[in-house]
């Protein structure tokens, strides 16, 4: 798994101008704040297409 994360982080990385601690940081605070948010009771929710997914935990 290390291993895939670090191709994953490459690809963000490399098609978003950024370096790979960007990605991590970036990747970091939003796993965080959905956390946070979840064990407020919130759901995530991500549209696409007019078509709405809810996420039932991370």
């Amino acid at each position: 798994m290390p291993d895939r994360l670090s191709e994953r982080l490459d690809l963000l990385a490399s098609s978003e101008g950024l370096t790979k601690t960007d990605v991590f940081r970036r990747a970091l605070a939003l796993y965080l704040l959905v956390k946070e948010r979840e064990e407020a009771g919130a759901t995530l929710q991500f549209v696409k297409d007019d078509q709405r997914e809810t996420l039932v935990s991370i």
